[in-house]
């Protein structure tokens, strides 16, 4: 468990509550009051947000939202969090207590208020003991049988590991007929398992009538590192597989390995990015790009590394959600190297002659997008009205504001791709009622489920029919 104090702080210093409860008051108000102080000296005379301090045995790192500063200090020890863990602590936390003090006057925010805030922050803490690990799925509990597809029913064989969720994924590999769909290839799906408070990344192979399957169960707490991690599981298990590894116990094994950098977000100093360049440079066509980003497709960008660098920087504020490879910069080495489907599942960035090598190679796939800096065209036909116009909304506000309701908004997306990844556990006709009951029932703007839907069937294959 993590060892972190957290306190909320009104923005003139005053001390509103802390967690855990600090045993002397008058110290506790002093150093909350010294901190404020320290954070607006720093804003009015370096004109830049003060964001941590640093002791021998301890850091200290402010969160100011709205009215207020939450102050959250993690001790050094043997288990302690990196500096990359502990930034994409206070992203999350950002993310989830800015709904909570938006409108909330700090002048009547009263103590029992924000003690109830900083609960509802610490179990946040607590949940991300999995999610912000540097190998999160090791969480996961591996099985591994063979499914007897029979003219009436299944049969399971050759079980190892054990569960209530395998029965439910046979029965959906079977209703959902996996080995019509999956002869002599690897397919990979996600299904949320609502019943179990889990959710399942599955991996098949079958021949004639009998189905190879490896299932990874991880708890709900890692669903939003799933989603995200999602596209990184399948280019592994696609390498895997290119090498003749039939191992699933092997396969299993390395997807529990799998390593999260977080979010390319996190590695930024949010103030160094520009929406509004974004905005300006892409113009009418900005809906386009946003579409691609938020769905994780790839994307090249031509022009001057200078503006393609600005570009590719501002878009990770649309793909926080979702694992994106990016290579700010292509050079003529690299194209000795890529594979198509490495362009295809990137954001890379190139000049005007490596793109001309490309395209005279056939390297560039038909439905890349491609944004050219230089002609001003934008070479796509699928756009999201419903983040563009979010992106208008917000693009005005401060970036980390802007990045944290653009990110509240992205896991909604998320949420939204596996709950319906669920309705592959009943019959198609049932899964038909259930998406439209999700769909009038959510409260999600046909927009977001439009993309949901699109992101669910890339996780789970089989849903393909909902579309």
């Amino acid at each position: 468990m993590f060892n972190i104090k957290i306190s909320l702080v009104t923005s003139s210093g005053l001390l509103l509550a802390s967690k855990p409860e600090s045993v002397d008051d008058t110290n506790q108000i002093l150093a909350t009051g010294l901190m404020t102080a320290l954070i607006s000296f720093s804003k009015e005379v370096h004109h830049r947000e003060l964001q941590s301090i640093s002791y021998h045995d301890r850091t200290i790192s402010f969160i100011r939202v709205f009215d207020f500063v939450i102050i959250i200090e993690t001790l050094a020890e043997d288990d302690a969090l990196s500096e990359e863990q502990i930034k994409q602590l206070l992203e999350h936390l950002q993310t989830c207590i800015s709904p909570l003090l938006e409108n909330v006057d700090a002048n009547t925010l009263t103590e029992g208020q924000a003690e109830l805030i900083l609960e509802s922050s610490l179990q946040e803490i607590y949940q991300l003991q999995y999610s912000i690990t540097e190998k999160p799925f090791t969480a996961g509990e591996k099985t591994t049988f063979k499914l007897k597809h029979l003219a009436k029913g299944w049969e399971i064989l050759d079980k190892e590991g054990e569960g209530s969720h395998i029965p439910m994924i046979a029965l959906m590999l079977n209703t959902l007929k996996v080995h019509k769909k999956t002869q002599n290839g690897i397919t990979s799906i996600v299904t949320q398992i609502p019943d179990e408070n889990c959710s399942t990344f599955t991996i098949i192979i079958t021949e004639d009538d009998i189905s190879k399957v490896g299932v990874l169960k991880l708890p709900s707490k890692l669903d939003l590192t799933l989603f995200r991690l999602f596209p990184l599981m399948i280019k592994n298990i696609d390498r895997l597989y290119s090498k003749d590894e039939r191992n699933f116990e092997y396969i299993l094994n390395t997807l529990m390995d799998t390593e999260d950098l977080g979010s390319r977000l996190s590695k930024y100093n949010l103030e160094d990015l520009s929406p509004s360049f974004l905005d300006k440079t892409l113009g009418k066509n900005l809906d386009k790009v946003i579409y691609r980003t938020v769905v994780g497709e790839g994307i090249l960008v031509v022009g001057d590394k200078p503006t393609v660098r600005l570009i590719i920087d501002a878009l990770s504020i649309m793909n926080q959600h979702i694992h994106t490879s990016v290579n700010v910069w292509v050079t003529p080495t690299d194209l000795t190297s890529e594979e198509k489907c490495e362009l295809e599942s990137r954001i890379c960035g190139m000049s005007s002659q490596i793109y001309s090598t490309i395209k005279e190679n056939e390297k560039l796939l038909e439905n890349m997008m491609v944004i050219n800096l230089n002609t001003g065209k934008v070479e796509a036909t699928k756009s999201s009205i419903h983040f563009k116009n979010l992106f208008d909304t917000i693009k005005k506000l401060k970036v980390k504001e802007m990045s944290t309701k653009m990110s509240q908004e992205l896991d909604k997306l998320a949420y939204a791709a596996l709950t319906i990844t669920s309705f592959s556990l009943v019959a198609k006709k049932k899964g038909k009622e259930k998406l439209k009951e999700f769909a009038s029932n959510s409260g999600y703007p046909a927009g977001l489920i439009k993309k949901a839907l699109e992101l669910a069937i890339k996780m789970n294959p089989l849903l393909a029919y909902l579309q």
